[in-house]
């Protein structure tokens, strides 16, 4: 509202029967700010129906409206705007006047018993377009008006509607406190409490402690209107203006008066962040159920060498390795014999070797692995520490469309390992990165526990993604060394140096293919 214009009270036409009553109360609360109402007619016209068909509509409805403001002074107007839908209409009418309340009657019996709105209210009360009221006015006048609240936003404006509503009614006002000792009233709400205190309707004031909802249902028994601000906003959860209010307005008797507060920008950008939260947080559930797969899912190799032949594809296995000559030699007989040489479902295995001064190379070369030392890989570019360089440079020794990378530090390694992270890639042609995880054993003196392993992914790597790329909070190990993906993806990612390159790859990713393009299987 601005200083040199009027207050406007918008009042839809939507139940004729309840306008006797909703005129009368619209125009004190108009009085009392020095402004309008606005008795306001929309004409829906289908979209297969030019705007210009409603003639005859228009002017039935202006007939109406006629009607029902025939003994009103000139405070109230009337307008009939044409639209598409209810909801446009009102929103559009707000938007051009610049109104400051609109207010809707409501009838249990304008709506069914399973939904307590239609979906022009739900719109309105999720969005308003400006405050809000919802009236369910019974025909006889109420006495008593109960004014509950507990400090929230909308204090104000149901203590303007329920003094409006005294005065036409020639009631008074109950004015209810409700206090919970452990989240005491903001010094603006119990400011506005001072200032309800001294209006001429307010007759009592109660204070109660302890939680709202049963303070104001008990206390709502010995009045015949309740005024409330909502506590829901539609979408948000299973009620649309909150529990109470739905209670309070599915009542058969009494009169109740629901307000919701036109939400300032700080509030919309408040809900738009927690919408947006709710909304990644039920994509990463989802995407942790649809694309978290099994290594037992993809057993049959026979089938997975008919996906790889039908599409064309080759698959590559790196080894990246420093220094293992313990784990390499069963790590690479093992998933030699099983995925080369007696089922084809690579096409090569390479050894990426950074100068180990071990046999690991030795051991290597004679089971028939070709070894590249990453130093001496695309020279030009220099030599670097960490697992990532050694990453990288295999995309140019390899020639597979597939490449499979997992850590050779493993001691009771399986085909799965390898044949659980191509599965969901020849499966699925959106899936284009796949990542490992599995249970990972301590070493505690002599004693090996199957579990406790992986303490900096649980209390360093986890946390800082959950924190930053929450996106990717799903990934259960996303530290873990194993993972596969498509040349022509992996070809446009950064590999970072030192120890940063799984973390990289990921968030990188991410930004890539996005979260629907990676998996996760569990080897």
């Amino acid at each position: 509202m601005t200083a040199n214009r009027d207050f406007m009270l918008i009042l839809p036409l939507l139940d004729p029967a309840a306008m006797e009553h909703l005129i009368p109360l619209a125009t004190t609360i108009a009085h009392s700010r020095g402004g309008l109402v606005l008795v306001l007619g929309v004409v829906e016209v289908s979209e297969d129906q030019p705007l210009n068909a409603s003639v005859t509509a228009v002017q039935h409805m202006r007939e109406t409206l006629l009607q029902h403001v025939a003994y009103c002074d000139t405070s109230v107007q009337t307008m009939v705007r044409v639209a598409r839908s209810l909801h446009a209409g009102l929103t559009e009418t707000v938007r051009e006047t610049e109104a400051d309340l609109l207010m809707l009657g409501w009838s249990h019996e304008a709506f069914s018993s399973e939904r307590l709105f239609g979906a022009p209210f739900e719109q309105l009360i999720a969005s308003p377009p400006c405050d809000l009221a919802i009236v369910k006015q019974e025909p006889r006048q109420p006495r008593r008006i109960l004014l509950p609240t507990s400090g929230g936003p909308s204090l104000w404006l149901c203590g303007e509607l329920a003094s409006a509503l005294a005065e036409t009614s020639g009631g008074s006002i109950t004015l209810l406190s409700v206090t919970d000792p452990r989240h005491p009233l903001a010094p603006d709400s119990r400011e506005h409490l001072r200032e309800l205190q001294t209006l001429p309707t307010v007759a009592e004031w109660v204070e109660r402690r302890g939680s709202a909802l049963p303070a104001i249902q008990q206390e709502a028994t010995f009045h015949d209107a309740v005024v409330i601000g909502a506590t829901g906003r539609a979408n948000h959860d299973g009620h649309t203006i909150g529990p109470l209010a739905e209670a309070l307005l599915d009542t058969p008797r009494g009169t109740v008066i629901v307000t919701c507060r036109k939400l300032t920008a700080s509030e919309q950008q408040a809900i738009a962040h927690f919408e947006a939260v709710r909304d990644r947080s039920a994509r990463v559930d989802r995407w942790f159920a649809e694309n978290t797969f099994n290594a037992d899912e993809f057993a049959d190799l026979q089938r997975l060498v008919m996906l790889k032949q039908q599409q064309g594809l080759t698959i590559s296995l790196a080894l990246p390795a420093l220094n293992e000559a313990e784990t390499i030699g069963p790590l690479i007989a093992t998933l030699k014999r099983a995925l080369l040489d007696d089922v084809p479902l690579l096409d090569e295995i390479v050894v990426i070797d950074s100068r180990s001064t071990d046999a690991t190379r030795e051991i290597a070369a004679a089971l028939g692995v070709p070894v590249a030392i990453h130093q001496d890989i695309l020279p030009q570019y220099g030599a670097f520490s960490g697992k990532g360089e050694a990453l990288w440079k295999s995309l140019h020794v390899t020639r597979g469309d597939i490449i499979v990378w997992i850590d050779t530090d493993i001691h009771n390694v399986h085909p799965r390992f390898v044949y659980g992270l191509i599965g969901p890639l020849l499966n699925d042609s959106r899936i284009q990165f796949t990542k490992g995880f599995y249970r990972r054993p301590i070493k505690n003196g002599a004693q090996i526990m199957e579990t406790g392993g992986g303490r900096v992914t649980e209390l360093t790597a986890r946390p800082l993604f959950n924190l930053f790329y929450p996106e990717l909070s799903g990934f259960i190990q996303p530290l873990a060394g194993e993972y596969a993906g498509r040349r022509a993806v992996l070809e446009r990612q950064p590999f970072f140096t030192g120890y940063g390159v799984e973390t990289g790859l990921l968030i990188d990713l991410l930004h890539d293919i996005g979260l629907e393009g990676m998996a996760q299987v569990d080897l």
